[in-house]
């Protein structure tokens, strides 16, 4: 089952990503990264804040992932995503701690990550 422990979740996205290169990469290729906020209630989620959730138009208590698409024609496939900690969370490893089971299998983009071109 996918929801094993034993599953390599990094080994597993490379595979889909590498996968999805072959069957959809090539110069028409269109890489596709976009982020996408889930409206919370509480803050007991990794990641949760009061930030922008661009689903709300608004700046609301909610967790950011961020998701990059292959794309070639009229087919797409997902082939990545990350969950967005905020500085504040990156700041308090007691917080992180506290939510480890929910960060162990997560992909991660730190408020300090920068993309480089």
């Amino acid at each position: 089952m996918l929801t094993s422990e034993a599953i390599d979740w990094n080994g597993f996205g490379e595979q889909i990503a590498r996968e999805t290169d072959a069957l959809l990469g090539g110069t028409e290729a269109i890489l596709i990264i976009d982020e996408s906020g889930f409206a919370k209630k509480g803050e007991s989620s990794a990641g949760v804040s009061r930030q922008w959730n661009g689903r709300l138009g608004k700046v609301d208590n909610c967790q950011v992932g961020v998701f990059a698409s292959l794309c070639h024609n009229d087919m797409a496939s997902l082939i990545d995503t990350r969950l967005y900690l905020p500085q504040h969370w990156v700041n308090d490893p007691d917080r992180c701690r506290r939510r480890r089971q929910y960060l162990r299998h997560a992909s991660i983009i730190k408020a300090s990550a920068r993309l480089h071109y």
